[in-house]
């Protein structure tokens, strides 16, 4: 394994699953964001729920959790109440057995990602915040012509854990011309509007959560969020299912990568292949096919590398 001292190099290859702490005297304020990816996808390990889904007119880019899936979710839950509590107590000093070392849960819109983050929530006993900035890959967004996903306080009623009320820090807005490949939605340029959402949120959650200790789920594309944190390139970075990534971060200064979310086997007893870790490659910046969108606006794997840092924001 490659011990990580400085987060600016250009790739982050073979990260440990382990890194470091930073050094910190009396005084210093440190912010910790733990990002974890959701479980196994169920139409991923039953791959007929799609047209079946479809015929009966439901959302196919909104599934839930296999059985695998809810396992690993359970077991990310269980990894988090011993580590967080162990390695991340409060800044406030106060020793709360269940919230003690998390102030906030923020959650991604999406049915697999809620429910991953729910084993979490009770653990906690903390509630989930939908957060749109989080949302998946190919977005597509509440606008005055479509409604996709279900609102906060439609999902309230089988997910009581979550917080209706919560304002998201980001909202998403489709790119004219662009429509998800899946089900025809105006969406979110992929790769390279992605990207700049992910750089526009991590300045966004280092304002709204500084000091703080917080937990994040989302999806295998948010390993573009840890680039935009630790500004890094996105080669080599992957997500694997309920992976997770700590990050922290000592005042003002550089966050980094004290745990990678590349593999979940020191927590997860289970994996399958068809939930994978993942990351981004070239193709997702190409043009070429319409497909992709990116190096048009100079938008490649190291679109991270060139963002101004943000230290001293």
């Amino acid at each position: 394994f490659l011990v990580v001292s400085y987060i600016t190099t250009r790739n982050l290859k073979a990260m440990a699953p382990s890194l470091p702490r930073q050094e910190t005297t009396d005084g210093d304020v440190i912010s910790r964001i733990y990002l974890i990816r959701h479980g196994d996808r169920f139409d991923y390990a039953n791959a007929s729920w799609a047209d079946s889904a479809k015929k009966i007119g439901c959302l196919v880019t909104d599934p839930p959790l296999s059985a695998l899936g809810n396992q690993q979710a359970s077991e990310t839950a269980t990894y988090l109440q011993k580590n967080v509590k162990e390695n991340a107590p409060n800044n406030d000093g106060s020793n709360d057995d269940n919230s003690r070392g998390i102030h906030k849960i923020l959650v991604s819109p999406y049915l697999r990602v809620i429910q991953t983050a729910t084993p979490t929530a009770h653990t906690f006993g903390i509630p989930l915040s939908i957060e749109n900035g989080l949302s998946e890959a190919h977005a597509t967004p509440d606008t005055s012509e479509q409604q996709v996903l279900p609102t906060p306080h439609q999902r309230f009623a089988y997910f009581p854990m979550l917080d209706p009320n919560y304002k998201s820090l980001l909202n998403v807005k489709p790119t004219p011309g662009f429509h998800c490949p899946k089900t025809g939605y105006a969406c979110e340029a992929f790769a390279g509007r992605y990207c700049q959402r992910m750089e526009t949120f991590a300045r966004c959650v280092e304002r709204a959560h500084y000091g703080q200790n917080i937990v994040m789920f989302s999806h295998a594309a948010s390993v573009a969020l840890v680039a935009a944190f630790v500004r890094c390139s996105m080669t080599d970075l992957k997500f694997a299912p309920c992976g997770i990534y700590h990050l922290e971060r000592v005042n003002s200064g550089p966050w980094k990568i004290l745990r990678s979310g590349n593999d979940n086997t020191s927590y997860v007893t289970e994996n399958s292949p068809t939930t994978y870790p993942w990351g981004f490659s070239a193709k997702h910046f190409q043009e070429n096919d319409g497909k992709y969108f990116g190096v048009s606006e100079g938008i490649d794997l190291d679109f991270f590398l060139g963002a101004p840092d943000s230290s001293n924001l």
